[in-house]
């Protein structure tokens, strides 16, 4: 159910890390993802329901990454993006992109489960965009 687009974040986050960019820079890229996110996502479905699944996503990213269980406590209609922030900045590079890569891809999987692969693939078509470099051209000459 992985579309070409979530595999790449995970990929971008990974490569980040591995070229050694700090943990503020990877932590302000995972945040920004997460605000594309909301902002695309909450005049379709409102900012409840992208609160919600973003509150699902960390849960089920939290079994392999536990320092994730704490991000959606308390949380009501709205993400804590500053708590995020927080808990990535007490994290590896390496943590973050493995961490960050795997609740953005259950972000992905919750919301296809939803509505469907392909309206999902849609909605989200803006963030990868927005999110990740243009994928590689193969010379043709």
């Amino acid at each position: 159910m992985e579309s070409q687009e979530s595999q790449r974040i995970v990929v971008t986050l990974v490569q980040r890390a591995s070229d050694g960019v700090d943990v503020l820079q990877l932590a302000d890229f995972v945040v920004a993802a997460w605000r594309t996110i909301e902002a695309s996502l909450s005049p379709i479905i409102g900012q409840r329901s992208v609160a919600t699944l973003y509150k699902r996503s960390s849960y089920l990213a939290s079994r392999d990454h536990p320092w994730l269980m704490d991000l959606h406590e308390g949380m009501q209609a709205t993400m804590d993006l500053d708590v995020l922030q927080a808990a990535l900045l007490e994290q590896s590079s390496t943590e973050v992109a493995a961490g960050a890569g795997t609740a953005l891809k259950m972000f992905y999987e919750v919301l296809t489960n939803l509505i469907g692969a392909s309206l999902t693939e849609r909605l989200l078509r803006s963030v990868w965009a927005d999110l990740l470099p243009a994928p590689a051209q193969e010379n043709s000459a």
